[in-house]
């Protein structure tokens, strides 16, 4: 039993395709949060349109109009991602965002030293935050966000409560958007060996912009990975008429990816996705490539309010 869920966790943190942390649980707060954020390379900390990069920046949620989405996400080994997020507007002034997630890696088996089967549990990280971003003027937005997040391995848990803070520049007549955020920091309440563990705290910055002569977004994030190594992801989105989004993306972490050296593995880390919108509905879906390990696809359904 042991061994199962070692393998497990060892496997999905080696195709962690963001990259943003070594750490072995709170990986949810790792990923893009939608469809869209995959598509394009988890490059979104620059992204406000339907709230992509809430949250790797909750200053983005300043510029996004107010909507609720729900999202699925499904990563080798049966193992899948499901969140719910709503952004709103109140009397207050700026707005505020609600996000639920739900991390799941599997039931297991479980046995006592003499290999007996005793009974079956699940592995899970479960996520609960809350998000505020205002304009500090036309083009400069300031946003933070707090989280309470726990992991539990059968009878073993681990929670913290984390933060984020960030800021955006977003000139709506140029289309340039700069972001950078400093998130998940803040204190870890309990742990599985009952000592200090690292939190998943990262400095990530971004920069979009819709090209001039190419009907197609560009977006870059940049950020230090845990093993002190810099990575950058990079995505795109064509905008094919107003009701048709094709997107694209790619990342250093390609070089990360072990695999036998094949056609796959040259596609390692790349993703792209389709967007449609329908009304004041918008269906997304994508898919990364993670070369021999296979890869992960994402949908996720939203309504503008």
């Amino acid at each position: 039993m042991k061994k199962q869920i070692l393998l497990v966790l060892i496997y999905f943190l080696m195709i962690n395709a963001t990259g943003l942390n070594g750490q072995a649980f709170f990986q949810g707060l790792n990923h893009p949060v939608n469809a869209r954020g995959w598509g394009m390379g988890a490059a979104a900390s620059s992204q406000s349109k339907s709230a992509s990069g809430v949250l790797f920046n909750p200053a983005v949620i300043a510029h996004s109009p107010d909507l609720w989405q729900i999202n699925y996400t499904m990563f080798p080994l049966d193992i899948s991602a499901s969140s719910a997020y709503t952004v709103f507007t109140t009397p207050v002034p700026g707005k505020f965002a609600v996000l639920f997630s739900y991390l799941n890696y599997g039931s297991f088996t479980e046995r006592d030293w003499e290999g007996t089967e005793t009974g079956s549990f699940s592995v899970y990280d479960l996520t609960s935050s809350v998000a505020y971003s205002r304009k500090l003027t036309r083009r400069l937005s300031m946003g933070l966000s707090t989280a309470l997040t726990q992991s539990r391995l059968n009878t073993m848990t681990a929670s913290a409560f984390l933060g984020s803070l960030g800021i955006l520049y977003h000139n709506e007549v140029s289309t340039l958007s700069i972001g950078l955020s400093y998130r998940n920091f803040g204190i870890l309440i309990d742990s599985f060996s009952g000592s200090d563990e690292p939190l998943p705290s990262m400095l990530i910055a971004g920069i979009s912009k819709k090209l001039a002569h190419l009907p197609m977004i560009l977006s870059v994030d940049a950020f230090r990975s845990y093993r002190d190594e810099y990575i950058a992801n990079i995505g795109g989105e064509f905008i094919i008429g107003e009701h048709l989004f094709l997107r694209w993306g790619n990342s250093t972490r390609r070089f990360q990816i072990r695999g036998q050296e094949s056609f796959k593995n040259f596609f390692s880390s790349a993703s792209a996705g389709i967007g449609i919108n329908f009304r004041s509905f918008v269906f997304d879906l994508a898919v990364v490539g993670l070369s021999d390990a296979g890869n992960i696809s994402s949908i996720s359904i939203t309504q503008y309010l």
